[in-house]
């Protein structure tokens, strides 16, 4: 009774004196952390962690040496849960941890680093060490003289590469370890194939060469001469690198096969319509209706069907030709149809819109809506293809046969070389509007311009500022453009199903700090009564002072 008296009293008086303290006799590592604060243990242990983190571990793998700080392996020590292991030490066990607590006075306890391992980190590790760990094997190599088509062989070399499971579960262990020692990276080796198999996938290369290659399927018979197979023949080595055989180079031979598609390809070729580039005369600027009227539009130019090479299946025909000997392969082909066929053209029975707009003869501006007219006409849109008006006509410029004339820029009017094409624009989207196409794109012109409907304009500018919309019809649609000194008119032809088209115009609206707002709302009418509104709201500004 008295020793359990005596060991309840030291016990009591060591906890008591040791509140919030770590016991005695406890250590981390070595050293005694009794009687410190756990922010004293952490200081303390603060360096210990420093320094595993840091201590190297050696690896060796054959002949090569190479060293790795843990933290690079994902290593790391948990200072919070080390040090409540140590807090937690000698109060414990039987008695609540009675004995325990009193033998720590005359005896030390070892508390372990509480160290973690991040497996991803890990394995990313052991990912970058294999190739420099281990020794490629080499299968050998052709080597074709281009000049005389002289052929040599560079002999095959064994290698060996990393088991990274078992490297992982070793260095996994080592990074656990104090002190680091060293790890024995374990390989497997790798055997290539023999000088003599090496040397007869030369005698092949020798004997293939002798022959041209003949391509037929896409037009005239094309034979590839031993000048050109030379620089796609290449040793193969197949199941880890010990057997090989004569094969073919990838990147030389996506690169043949694109100079022989280069030649047989054949693109399809649309059919082309003719049609008066100005049958009527349209250009209101308020409100306004349309309504498709009856068209004479000719077939001029019968398409014809295109023709592309199957690049992905000609490169494996020709690899396999070379693998087995043969010199004989079929160019494999697919049908390209033109997006516009005759059927399409047949269909073109409607003038279904057309705009026209005026300007003041002479003037530069008057040279570029000439010209982009003139790059725009004769264009046939597919069906439910989008249009794009900088996309077809180009960046305007001198070489084009555009000229300097005024340009909307920043609120101001500037010098620019094609300005005035966006006449050109707004006379282009209000045939379209009038259509009753799909409007994908536009912008309005930042200050009212009065030889422009209100409401119902599109400025221009490449390559940001587009006019852009959609034939969402079944047929294409053709385009035709007209000038003459004093106007320019856009007509559109195709078959909208009757679609008729009608513009009202709000009251313009003052704005605060601007000129005014107007809202110009589309209503489009189909064959089968259904009704659209689409209501288009533009600001103005003022327009500038003028300099």
């Amino acid at each position: 009774m008295s020793v359990v008296l005596v060991v309840l009293a030291v016990s009591a008086a060591v906890r008591v004196t040791h509140n919030n303290q770590v016991l005695p006799g406890v250590r981390v590592d070595g050293v005694a952390l009794g009687g410190k604060t756990r922010g004293e243990a952490r200081r303390t242990l603060a360096a210990i962690a420093e320094q595993a983190a840091h201590e190297p571990i050696r690896l060796v793998a054959g002949d090569r040496r190479l060293t790795i700080a843990p933290e690079e392996a994902g290593y790391a020590v948990d200072l919070d849960a080390t040090i409540t292991r140590a807090m937690e030490s000698g109060r414990g066990g039987p008695f609540a941890g009675l004995w325990t607590t009193v033998a720590g006075v005359f005896s030390g306890r070892d508390v372990a680093l509480v160290q973690r391992v991040d497996r991803p980190a890990l394995a990313r590790a052991v990912g970058s060490l294999t190739d420099r760990l281990g020794r490629r094997s080499f299968p050998g190599e052709l080597v074709i003289d281009p000049g005389n088509l002289e052929i040599t062989t560079k002999a095959p070399r064994s290698g060996s590469e990393v088991d990274r499971v078992l490297f992982a579960a070793r260095l996994a262990a080592a990074l656990r370890h104090r002190p680091r020692g060293t790890v024995e990276v374990p390989l497997r080796a790798v055997h290539a194939a023999s000088a003599a198999a090496v040397d007869a996938v030369g005698r092949a290369a020798r004997d293939y060469l002798e022959t041209p290659l003949t391509l037929t399927g896409a037009g005239d018979p094309l034979e590839l001469s031993p000048n050109e197979l030379a620089g796609v023949l290449a040793l193969e080595s197949r199941d880890g690198g010990r057997p090989v055989r004569l094969g073919a180079g990838d990147e030389r031979l996506a690169a043949l096969v694109a100079e022989i598609a280069a030649k047989r390809d054949r693109p399809a070729r649309d059919a082309r319509m003719d049609a008066p580039a100005r049958v009527v005369t349209f250009d209101a600027k308020g409100d306004a209706a349309w309504r498709p009227r009856k068209a004479d539009v000719s077939l001029i130019t019968k398409p014809r069907d295109g023709r592309m090479i199957k690049r992905e299946q000609l490169a494996a025909a020709i690899e396999a030709a070379v693998r087995a000997g043969r010199h004989a392969v079929r160019v494999p082909t697919q049908h390209v149809d033109p997006d516009v066929s005759a059927v399409d053209a047949r269909q073109l029975k409607q003038l279904i819109g057309t705009f026209t707009t005026y300007y003041v003869p002479g003037q530069p501006r008057v040279t570029n809506i000439k010209r982009i007219a003139a790059d725009v006409d004769g264009t046939i849109v597919a069906p439910h293809a989008k249009f794009s008006l900088n996309a077809t006509a180009g960046q305007r410029t001198k070489a084009g046969g555009y000229v300097e004339a005024p340009f909307i820029a920043d609120g101001k009017i500037k010098p620019s070389i094609g300005g005035g094409v966006s006449q050109f624009s707004t006379t282009l989207y209000n045939a379209a509007y009038f259509a009753g196409l799909q409007i994908d794109g536009h912008r309005p012109h930042s200050f009212f311009i009065d030889r422009y409907p209100a409401g119902r304009e599109a400025t221009l500018n490449f390559p940001d500022i587009d006019m852009t919309w959609t034939n969402d019809t079944d047929t294409p649609v053709l385009i035709r453009t007209s000038t003459d000194n004093n106007s320019v008119a856009v007509s559109l032809y195709g078959d909208n199903g009757g679609r008729r088209v009608e513009a009202k115009a709000g009251d313009r609206m003052p704005v605060d700090g601007g000129d005014f707002s107007i809202v110009v709302t589309r209503e489009i009418r189909y064959a089968d009564g259904k009704v659209l509104e689409q209501p288009f709201t533009t600001k103005y500004d003022k327009p500038p002072a003028a300099e």
